[in-house]
């Protein structure tokens, strides 16, 4: 299968998408208008959305290059990266909030290290309570994509404790309260107390709308919406989403930037999953899933999403060719989009096409135990030659567990 190099390859690259040669996603073209558009002395570097490191590992193998200059920023091939390194090069002349913002461009394509490196200077700083917060919110960021969240609390304290003098602006406390409410739903990443503060505070900001940014309330709405949908309370999840997509709504205007338009997008992906798994409405589903290809139709996620329906509703062929077209697309995802394409087929009993997807994911994914062990599976049931090679691969990610 060809993969297509797309613009968010080249955003995770080099923090830039041409747009001459394909048309650009949501999230690259909200990632580089704000490292454009960013006012370096000032706060509100805005990222709409942070992707786990084994996306950056997806992008080099994809690329074909090692992943550590890449994630370490030695390859500076764009003005972007240019100019993003020389701010950690001299990073002591460069300001608190001019550090924050080279930090939160480096979260933006996943540079986890690099964002470390950058904490680590500031905390021999001297700092306010609102870069503090800041501060916060990136450790929190960090943790939470790289450890599991085992940082969350600590984060969110830093983040509490610079909310109490008041200084930090009503949005970016919503902000904070929404991941508060989404990351203890997910994997209770805080004490319950802890989330229990949270969400009150969150609550009260969000009865007062004017006081903060409509992207900032639709974002709050869809997080608390996980509330009730927990305890599959269709009813309540379906009265918050609705308040999410009329605060996205507020969003968009006759020039909409990508960032506002996030705000649309992210309702329909939230829209796919409430609709599947608490309305039970697949038909529902399937008009969220389609309404957000086309406000996105060059983001392979989305087809993965639209799949996901399909393979609820037991459409296995059409959800089999949106997988393939999602990994065709290119990434993010590209693995996980042809995993599933190879599930679908399996039990389409379209097993040539199954094993064919396996084995170019041992290529792609030589560490992926479950990729070597239903690929070993279907090989031997075909009686294929390649249950070798398959067999080679469990015995290499047994060796590189054990070193």
């Amino acid at each position: 299968m060809e993969f297509k190099r797309n613009s968010f390859h080249d955003t995770m690259i080099g923090l830039s998408c041409s747009p001459t040669e394909y048309r650009a996603d949501i999230f690259s073209r909200a990632c580089v208008e704000s490292f454009d558009s960013c006012d370096w002395f000032q706060f509100g570097y805005a990222f709409t959305q942070v992707f786990e490191p084994a996306v950056l590992h997806e992008i080099a193998l994809l690329e074909g290059t090692r992943i550590e200059p890449l994630a370490r920023l030695a390859d500076r091939r764009t003005e972007a990266l240019v100019r993003l390194g020389a701010m950690l090069d001299q990073a002591s002349e460069h300001t608190v909030v001019e550090l924050l913002n080279a930090a939160s461009a480096l979260i933006s394509i996943s540079r986890f290290e690099l964002v470390r490196n950058v904490l680590a200077i500031l905390s021999e700083r001297q700092t306010t309570p609102r870069e503090d917060f800041e501060i916060g919110w990136l450790e929190f960021a960090v943790s939470n994509r790289c450890e599991g969240g085992a940082g969350s609390p600590a984060a969110f304290e830093r983040m509490r404790t610079a909310v109490i003098t008041g200084e930090v602006p009503a949005s970016r406390v919503l902000d904070a309260c929404t991941q508060a409410v989404v990351w203890y739903v997910k994997r209770r990443e805080l004490p319950t107390a802890d989330f229990e503060r949270w969400r009150e505070l969150g609550t009260s900001l969000s009865e007062i709308p004017d006081r903060v940014e409509p992207g900032t309330l639709s974002s709050w709405y869809r997080g608390v919406a996980m509330l009730p949908a927990a305890s599959g309370d269709a009813a309540a999840t379906r009265h918050y989403m609705n308040q999410a997509r009329e605060a996205a709504d507020m969003c968009t205007g006759s020039e909409s930037r990508a960032a506002d338009l996030n705000a649309i997008k992210t309702y329909y992906e939230s829209s796919v999953k409430e609709y599947l798994y608490v309305q039970r409405d697949v038909d529902a589903a399937e008009e969220a899933g389609r309404a957000l290809i086309a406000l996105d139709p060059v983001w392979s996620v989305s087809y993965g999403e639209l799949a996901d329906v399909y393979v609820q509703s037991k459409r296995m062929e059409d959800a089999a060719r949106l997988y393939e077209q999602a990994a065709a697309a290119g990434p993010p995802y590209v693995a996980h989009h042809l995993l599933k394409a190879a599930t679908c087929r399996e039990r389409c009993e379209d097993l040539s096409g199954a094993m064919a997807h396996f084995e170019t994911l041992a290529g792609f994914a030589p560490y992926s135990r479950q990729v070597m062990t239903e690929g070993l599976n279907l090989a031997r049931r075909l009686a294929h030659p390649s249950a070798t090679a398959f067999e080679r691969g469990l015995l290499e990610i047994e060796s590189h567990a054990a070193h």
